[in-house]
């Protein structure tokens, strides 16, 4: 095989110190320097400028010389920071020199000389080798734009693939244990890894980055050298072969391997299939580098220089890896250090453990859809799946607003936590970008914004504000409404109490329900009439000496059973609370971003401007955010008597998913989108009336549906018990729906907005396989 015999060249240093004064114009001194197949030494001039001047070995393909040398001038022009040697040119402009003596020619290279040392063997700090690992990544970075075909076509002995031609040698190594190890290590390259990697990233690789090939300058890492083995390769070949290269017996190879990791990490991240053949690769490694040794002393070859004194660690740390206990320590450390989690121990567990584990910490009150519930393990879009790999239609889950796991706002949030994440203490970009374009997006003089982590924080901010503003104490909700979960909040959500009991500061007011409230679809003047219902509650607060403070509302009346705008009722509302000295909260928690179709906002759809916006986690696609929009003037009223301070509220990474989330809506254009789907949705289930009788009422407006189940349309008696069986029904035929309204007789239909009409279609048909099987 090539190269298992290397005989250097051996050149004297008077032809080559008259050639390179005649064609570099290079005086100096020479002295030699190690190389594995080429003579080298260093030059210095008489000002103490030095180079690296390399005589090729003729057995060398010129093609993989021309590779070397291309490689060098890509690298100058596409990293000119990296610390690798530059081409020194001919005085006619070559890259390299032709040197004729009575044995021949020979092409000669020159190359600035780093400074520093060679680590050698120098024992590294973790976050030495950490800074190892950085630069092999950011040379493979630089590399990857860089091509070559001796690159490609090119069979080293060093290339880790191709160590089964290593096996007729395997009787090299004289000790019975050692072939044993070698025989382990082969079989295992051969079965298991090598068949692994077409399936990897591959690339241009220096492939030699070991502790003879990099050079530290006092403290700090100056440099690589060496690029005699660059070829194709795969990616994690070049980490690999920098990791069994510099572990040491007197070190933890855990450590070694996982600063390496670490520091590769911060300029390129790893795949979990690259992570998982890091051991492996690094190991074949490790059997080649003390193999190649022995096959070259049999062979003659002289064995100065680093290489045998390199190979006693080898077969040591092979021995080591072998134990399956010690294998496992270091996979798991690599998988961490490449922030990959560690792999869930044994298969999948059944839904009846999973139900054992939850009620043993998280308490026997346990709130779960359907039964038996769903174990989801993955989504995309609005497609969930469950652990037995059933996929679901998702017409419920509003909190990831632009759709399961989005790649644009995962990669965002991803990208930003990689970077910084701190708090509005601070000038961040990602607050002020993200503040500014929500302001824009509410206009109507809402233009501050003050960010909390959810719409439960929102909302108690919000009522704190208008409480602070306005000196009253008292406050307006809808009867079965829902804000959110702090104790303030609780009270303007009597839905989280099933018992029904209302705070004495609160007062609620019926909702609009014109199907089966006092006011019914068809009468004259239905948002008025509503209205006017407020008079007394509002009326009520003022004689028990608490006022209106504020009216907190969502546009939307999702707890409500969803019901579509009534013309003038929010407005009438509002009206009167406004004459009453009180605020107007529009909760656009679940009915913002356009869920409502048409308008960004959904109080926009009763034409009324509210005192403050409530944003929360569907706003993140349900990353923790949350924020208050309101105006300047209420902000400095409020701050003028109180002090506020979130402390992760605007972080860098919630801000960074609030602003991709904006961004998708808009480019994908699902406002409108939501009234499209909606649309043909509820055209679908209107269209099953006449088959189902079971369906009292399909409404809604947007992305935003409900569909009231009852046993009598005539007496609209509910069907609570039927709608909780038809929701389990439903996602029996793959599709995932919830109830809703203080009867528990409606299905709510609230999907993510990236739920296109074909997916309407889809779930039509589910709802009406499942109401035939009720």
């Amino acid at each position: 095989m090539k190269f298992l015999k290397v005989e250097t060249p051996s050149l004297p240093e008077r032809a080559i110190y008259d050639y390179l004064l005649q064609d570099y114009g290079l005086p100096g001194s020479l002295t030699r320097l190690e190389g594995e197949r080429d003579q080298n030494f260093r030059l210095t001039e008489g000002e103490g400028r030095r180079w690296v001047v390399k005589v090729v070995n003729p057995e060398e393909p010129a093609a993989i010389v021309d590779c070397q040398l291309r490689a060098l001038l890509h690298l100058e022009a596409v990293d000119p920071g990296l610390a690798v040697p530059r081409l020194r040119r001919t005085l006619a402009g070559a890259t390299s020199g032709r040197l004729a003596t009575g044995d021949g020619e020979w092409q000669v290279i020159v190359l600035s000389y780093l400074p520093g040392e060679i680590i050698g063997e120098r024992a590294l700090a973790p976050a030495e080798l950490e800074g190892v690992g950085e630069l092999v990544a950011r040379l493979g970075k630089a590399l990857r734009g860089f091509t070559h075909p001796a690159a490609l076509d090119r069979a080293l002995l060093w290339d880790n693939r191709e160590v089964p031609r290593l096996r007729p040698h395997l009787g090299a190594f004289t000790k019975p244990q050692e072939q044993k190890t070698a025989a382990t290590v082969l079989d295992r390259a051969e079965a298991e890894t090598l068949p692994r990697l077409a399936a990897l990233r591959a690339q241009v690789i220096h492939g030699d980055a070991h502790p003879f090939n990099v050079l530290m300058d006092g403290e700090r890492l100056s440099g690589v050298i060496d690029f005699g083995d660059i070829l194709h390769g795969p990616l994690i070949q070049d980490l690999a072969n920098a990791a069994a290269d510099f572990l040491r017996l007197d070190q933890d190879p855990a450590e070694t391997f996982a600063a390496l990791t670490r520091g590769y990490r911060r300029v390129t991240p790893l795949e979990e299939a690259e992570l998982e053949l890091l051991l492996p690769m690094a190991e074949i490694r490790l059997l080649q580098t003390p193999l190649i040794h022995r096959i070259r002393a049999e062979a003659g070859t002289p064995l100065d220089g680093y290489l045998p004194r390199f190979s006693l660690r080898c077969l040591p740390l092979l021995k080591r890896f072998g134990a399956k206990a010690e294998r496992l320590r270091l996979t798991e450390a690599i998988r961490y250090a490449g922030a990959v989690p560690a792999r869930a121990a044994g298969r999948a567990q059944p839904v009846a453990k999973l139900l054992q584990r939850r009620r043993a910490t998280m308490g026997e009150r346990m709130y779960l859809f359907y039964d038996p519930p769903l174990h989801l393990v993955r989504g995309e879009g609005v497609w969930l799946t469950a652990g037995d790999g059933k996929r679901y239609l998702d017409a419920y889950n509003n909190v990831p607003q632009v759709g399961h796991c989005h790649p644009y706002v995962a990669e965002a949030i991803a990208r930003q936590a990689r970077r910084l994440n701190t708090n509005t203490r601070y000038l961040t970009d990602q607050a002020l970008d993200y503040a500014e374009r929500l302001a824009a997006s509410a206009g109507e003089g809402l233009d501050t914004v003050l960010f909390v982590n959810s719409g439960s924080e929102a909302n108690d901010l919000a009522w704190r504000m208008a409480r602070t503003i306005t000196g009253r104490r008292g406050g307006l909700a809808m009867d079965f409404a829902y804000h959110g979960i702090t104790e303030a909040i609780d009270a303007f959500s009597p839905a989280n109490d099933p018992k029904g009991r209302i705070q004495p500061h609160i007062r609620t007011l019926p909702a609009p329900d014109g199907y089966r409230g006092p006011y019914r679809h068809g009468e004259a003047d239905l948002g008025a009439r509503y209205a006017a219902l407020a008079e007394a509650p509002i009326a009520d607060l003022e004689a028990k000496g608490l006022g209106v403070g504020a009216f907190m509302l969502d546009s939307a009346f999702m707890t409500n059973g969803i019901l579509p705008p009534v013309p003038g009722y929010v407005a009438g509302v509002v009206e009167r609370v406004r004459a009453a000295g009180g605020l107007f909260i529009a909760d656009e928690v679940q009915s913002g971003f356009g869920r409502m179709g048409t308008h960004f906002w959904g109080h926009r759809h009763h034409g009324v401007a509210p005192d403050f916006i409530t944003i929360g986690k569907p706003a993140g696609n349900g990353h923790p955010i949350g924020a208050v929009i309101t105006r300047r003037d209420l902000a400095t009223r409020f701050f003028d008597d109180s002090a506020f301070f979130s402390t992760f509220g605007g972080n860098n990474v919630s801000c960074a998913a609030g602003l991709a989330v904006m961004e998708v809506i808009e480019r994908e254009g699902l406002v409108a989108n939501a009234s499209a789907a909606g649309e043909q949705l509820r055209a679908g289930l209107k269209g099953l009336m006449d088959r189902h009788s079971l369906i009292g009422e399909v409404r809604g407006i947007g992305l935003a549906t409900g569909v009231e189940l009852v046993l009598d349309r005539k007496t609209l008696a509910p069907a609570p018990a039927e709608t909780k069986r038809l929701i389990s029904l439903i996602r029996d035929q793959g599709l995932l729906v919830g109830s809703e309204g203080v009867l528990g007789n409606v299905l709510k239909i609230r999907p993510p907005l990236v739920f296109r009409p074909e997916h309407a279609d889809i779930a039509v048909a589910a709802v009406d396989r499942a109401l035939a099987k009720l």
